[in-house]
């Protein structure tokens, strides 16, 4: 792990976060970068937001074989 992890209270509790992979997430994900997500058509986004929210965890979606450009 290049960035150490710091500790960043998120949604009322106390997490640890890699921030520099926090910021990137948001323009690299492929889950916030798709259109079938931004029209919310995509049942494993649903379900990977789901399991995010539930467990106050981010992730960033790297590979996906159903991806669609966000125009």
């Amino acid at each position: 792990m290049k960035t150490k992890p710091v500790q960043i209270l998120k949604y009322g509790k106390t997490v640890w976060s890699n921030v520099e992979m926090d910021e990137l997430r948001r323009t690299e994900c492929l889950c916030l970068n798709c259109s079938k997500m931004i029209r919310q058509e995509c049942p494993v986004a649903k379900q990977m937001y789901n399991a995010c929210k539930d467990f106050n965890i981010a992730m960033a979606i790297t590979r996906c074989p159903d991806w669609e450009v966000a125009e």
